[in-house]
């Protein structure tokens, strides 16, 4: 029988090594995507009369709507979220219009890939908050991930250098803007994951964020240069390739991958964003800019290693975004379930992370 278990370990070894390998190319197309939509929003303000604010009403009333049918397939029709979460859910909607409009807002007066890491550097801020907040002092770990993140960021903006008074102060003030609704975006998305799956918080928040820009202004105050029928495509590929697919494909990773391994792979959304933003719109970044991104990607990247390792020892409880799971009489394999059904089951738990990512 040893021969047996040790090939049993084996199988089971590369079993997990497929379903690892499927959560990570998920999480990779959803970076593209991600990446994707930044650089058609900023052609977008460019080359049109597209306002930031009539693009992220768009964006979020289609993929808002392509979500919910999702969503309504997942649960078979039963939608609606328990009224003691819709307080929760009206605040990360805010979060959500916020924090989408000041990112749009950002890449139309800056280089996308110089918006992505002020963006991208939230999470430490985020972990520095709370040692504040606590009076504790960070670990070794989460210092060294804060001086990563933090040397990056002056590296990209160059703050000490005269090309510092060339960006955009408007443009910049809106990079740091989005930084605060980020962080709240991702604490409230902790607190509602309590209650809800992440699929679910994330079509509701979408929708509240909707509504609430459909109250800023409404439709028949849209500058009509904006609805032009030249524009309808490129709207439908903000709210279906930028929003719905890169979310849907998030939530899948997270039947494959924990919470911090898709963490760490969605930082490629950085590199994919800067990539496209150099061959299609010319923004070519310095080689010290270069660095400060690596540094970013490497302060953010050590702190969901440190998670990951914590969880490893056991010291902190898993983490998980989507309550899915393994599921009893899958064999043991991730993402073995009802598929669609499996983002949506179950009510969520206690510790869980944010429903995805802002963009």
């Amino acid at each position: 029988m040893a021969w047996f278990r040790k090939d049993h370990r084996v199988l089971n070894s590369k079993g997990e090594g497929r379903w690892r390998l499927r959560g990570y190319l998920l999480v990779g197309l959803a970076s593209l995507l991600f990446g994707f939509n930044g650089n058609l929003a900023r052609k977008l303000f460019d080359e049109s009369a597209l306002t930031p604010l009539t693009l992220v009403e768009w964006r979020m009333l289609i993929g808002g709507a392509c979500l919910l049918v999702l969503l309504g397939v997942a649960q078979r029709g039963k939608v609606w979220p328990p009224r003691r979460s819709w307080g929760w859910l009206l605040a990360l909607g805010l979060a959500m219009a916020t924090v989408a409009y000041s990112y749009f807002m950002a890449i139309s007066r800056l280089p996308v890939a110089i918006a992505l890491v002020i963006q991208f550097s939230t999470p430490a801020w985020l972990v520095l908050g709370e040692a504040l907040w606590r009076r504790r002092w960070p670990a070794l770990p989460v210092l060294g991930a804060l001086l990563l993140a933090g040397s990056g960021l002056v590296l990209v903006t160059g703050a000490w250098q005269q090309q510092f008074l060339r960006l955009d102060g408007l443009g910049l003030l809106y990079a740091l803007f989005s930084i605060l609704s980020f962080a709240a975006y991702l604490l409230l998305g902790r607190r509602v994951g309590r209650e809800l799956s992440a699929l679910s918080a994330t079509t509701w928040g979408a929708i509240v964020a909707a509504l609430f820009w459909l109250l800023v202004q409404p439709p028949w105050r849209i500058p009509l240069a904006s609805l032009q029928p030249g524009l309808w495509p490129a709207l439908a590929a903000v709210g279906v390739l930028g929003m719905a697919l890169p979310f849907l494909c998030e939530l899948a990773a997270l039947r494959y991958l924990d919470a911090g391994r898709v963490g760490i792979a969605a930082m490629l959304e950085l590199v994919a964003g800067s990539a496209i933003a150099y061959v299609w719109l010319g923004e070519a970044l310095t080689p010290d800019q270069l660095l400060g991104g690596v540094l970013v990607m490497l302060g953010v990247g050590l702190l969901h290693y440190e998670e990951l390792r914590h969880q490893a020892n056991g010291t902190l409880p898993p983490v998980e975004l989507t309550p899915t799971g393994v599921e009893e009489g899958s064999g043991g394999q991730p993402g073995r379930g009802k598929c669609l059904r499996d983002l949506a089951v179950g009510q969520g738990q206690e510790g869980q992370e944010e429903p995805g990512s802002a963009r």
